[in-house]
């Protein structure tokens, strides 16, 4: 069974290149893409993906309330805060919130792939 992935983020460029990047890896599959803080919520609660990656500029509903929102209803799903605005107060506000771990769009390409595996790892019940 492959690790089912939600994206949600308000570029499509950005939910494009996200897929492609993590359906590169065999035991990985994005089950979904959410464009919105409140469609990335709902989906969460249908699909319960293995991980979501979210954005922070979430139009609607921020991805720190969605955050929130998303582990009070499933706290056993990890949560990555993907963000351009990956600052230590964004951080901080976002451990609160239930998010795992933060990675800088800037990068991306150095650490989106072993932040993943980690919260995987550690949200594994092996």
């Amino acid at each position: 069974m492959p690790i089912r992935i939600l994206i949600a983020d308000d570029s499509k460029m950005i939910r494009r290149n996200l897929r492609s990047f993590l359906e590169a890896n065999p035991n990985w599959q994005v089950c979904d893409e959410a464009i919105d803080g409140p469609e990335a919520v709902q989906k969460t609660k249908q699909l319960i993906p293995d991980l979501i990656i979210l954005d922070l500029a979430l139009p609607l509903m921020n991805g720190l309330h969605a955050a929130r929102e998303i582990s009070q209803l499933l706290p056993s799903v990890p949560i990555v805060l993907y963000s351009m605005y990956a600052t230590p107060q964004v951080e901080l506000e976002a451990k609160k919130v239930g998010i795992r771990a933060v990675v800088p769009k800037t990068e991306a390409a150095r650490l989106l792939l072993p932040t993943i595996e980690t919260v995987l790892a550690a949200a594994s019940p092996y």
